[in-house]
């Protein structure tokens, strides 16, 4: 009698196990999950969905396996799918199965391409009468949930709002998102490759929900960590940048903020090497790759700079032009200085500018591309030995004083503007004090062959012969009233001639303006 029971239960459970696998079966059947998928995932997303192949196999596991999937939006044939996926697989339970619920999802190839949000028009009025529900349908729980979903390689990308703009594009080397539905903010960590500069971000945050009529509008938010960013590969620019944060948003305009380092920054234009730090606060626009910096506020060295601007994406592979707009207000000249020349500062000094500084994309020297226009000051300006020699012997000699006389070494209110171009630097209402006269100068500075040619007028004490002082004086004692202004003293031409290194100061008598 057991024996019958046994063989009785042991034909039951067989039965029933028969009978879920012949269910299984019935449900798994390649052509019904490939119709049930591209269908729910046109009405979830408002979108046209093809799935190239699938297939179902039972042994040693049963594994559902897809290529060649992509996802487009609606009557948007010109645009590239906005999901493209070359291969995926996922390992399925008979329970898991029923309950349409996966553990993990593993994709190769994926490829995310964002749309440029105003060349989508509203999308869920694109078929006749409209669908005013599409956003209330994004809000529905989602009837698959994936647990995990994992991608071994893909891109992300965004397409620009403009024709001859290409892509801004994120290599994936990573990606992890858990809980996985289209009605929720989904939990992510990557490691992306960054294009310009180019590094790895490490990142982790949540992204979602879908948004249903702009997918560039989904939102998206977490933190970053930006390590081994090679400044080169913006033209113009050296060093090696790290950089953590925080950013939110959607997908098209990301707001980010954050603190980065460059213990080597450089501009490669011959000087040494600065350690840059910065906290900023940025805006990236997904739709032509431009990052408008909002503020910034750094330092350099011991100086203290803060700007604001854009890092433009233009067309053509790597092309991005830089302008600023940038104050000094707490600053060393020196640590400027460093940045210009390999050698050391003709002059230090607490320094205060304001420029405008635009630094076009092209394979030529950063020196004639850059430009730069605005004013600066200078305070307790202290210069090179041999040219602070020259300034001494200048105050003492606008003085009237004899050589015994101890000299000042500070000159004071130095102020003037300047426009640079291809490495040339005009200098405009250069001025500044020196005990017993006020110099005026403008010329060029020309960092190309590093000459100078600056000529203005020297406003002195003293009259000339006094100036000149020894056995000369008195032969010059007679050209005196002619270089004597009323309320001015003694007005003289002056230059500072020769190399920005070992630059020449002196009267040029010779050339009365």
């Amino acid at each position: 009698m057991r024996r019958r029971i046994l063989w009785a239960s042991l034909a039951s459970a067989g039965l029933l196990f028969s009978s879920l696998v012949g269910i299984a079966a019935f449900q798994l059947r390649p052509d019904r999950i490939r119709n049930r998928i591209t269908h729910a995932l046109a009405d979830r997303l408002n979108a046209d969905v093809a799935i190239d192949e699938l297939e179902v196999t039972y042994l040693p596991r049963m594994r559902l396996t897809a290529s060649g999937v992509a996802l487009r939006i609606k009557n948007r044939p010109d645009l590239p799918p906005f999901v493209s996926i070359n291969h995926l697989w996922i390992d399925l339970g008979l329970l898991s199965a029923t309950r349409r619920h996966v553990s993990t999802m593993h994709v190769d190839g994926l490829n995310i391409q964002v749309p440029p949000g105003d060349a989508l028009g509203s999308l869920h009025d694109t078929s006749p009468g409209g669908d005013s529900s599409a956003v209330e349908r994004a809000l529905n729980p989602s009837h698959v949930i994936v647990d995990h979903l994992v991608t071994h390689d893909g891109q992300l990308a965004f397409i620009s709002r403009k024709p001859d703009h290409r892509p801004l594009v994120f290599a994936i080397a990573e990606l992890k998102l858990d809980d996985l539905g289209f009605d929720r903010a989904v939990p992510f960590q990557a490691r992306l490759t960054n294009p310009l500069p180019t590094g790895l971000v490490d990142t982790k945050g949540t992204f979602g929900p879908w948004n249903v009529d702009d997918p560039g509008k989904t939102a998206v938010i977490g933190t970053y960590d930006f390590s081994r960013a090679d400044l080169s590969t913006l033209q113009g620019l050296q060093g090696t940048l790290s950089s953590k944060g925080k950013f939110d948003g959607k997908l098209t305009a990301i707001h980010v903020s954050g603190s980065s380092e460059t213990d080597d920054f450089n501009l490669q234009l011959g000087g040494h090497p600065v350690r840059l730090t910065a906290t900023f606060d940025a805006l990236v626009d997904g739709t032509d790759g431009t990052t408008r910096l909002q503020q910034v506020d750094a330092k350099l060295d011991r100086t203290s700079i803060s700007a604001s601007g854009a890092v433009t994406n233009l067309p053509g592979p790597g092309r991005h032009a830089i302008d600023l707009d940038v104050n000094i207000t707490q600053g060393r000249l020196e640590d400027i200085l460093t940045l210009l020349s390999g050698k050391p500062p003709l002059a230090t000094g607490d320094f205060t500018a304001h420029t405008v500084v635009h630094l076009p994309p092209g394979a030529t020297s950063v020196l004639n591309r850059l430009s730069l226009s605005g004013r600066f000051g200078l305070s307790s300006a202290r210069f090179q030995k041999d040219v602070q020699v020259r300034v001494q012997e200048l105050s003492r000699r606008t003085q009237g004083l004899s050589k015994d006389h101890a000299p000042t070494n500070v000159a004071s209110n130095v102020r003037g503007r300047f426009a640079m171009t291809k490495g040339i630097m005009k200098v405009e209402s250069l001025s500044f004090d020196v005990p017993g006269a006020v110099v005026s100068l403008s010329g060029l500075c020309n960092f190309n062959v590093r000459s100078l040619a600056l000529h203005g007028e020297l406003q002195m004490e003293a009259t000339i012969s006094k100036a000149v002082g020894g056995f000369k004086s008195i032969f010059l004692r007679v050209i005196d009233p002619f270089f004597t202004k009323p309320g001015r003293g003694t007005v003289v031409p002056i230059k500072v001639v020769g190399t920005i290194d070992a630059p020449e100061v002196g009267l040029n008598l010779r050339n009365k303006q």
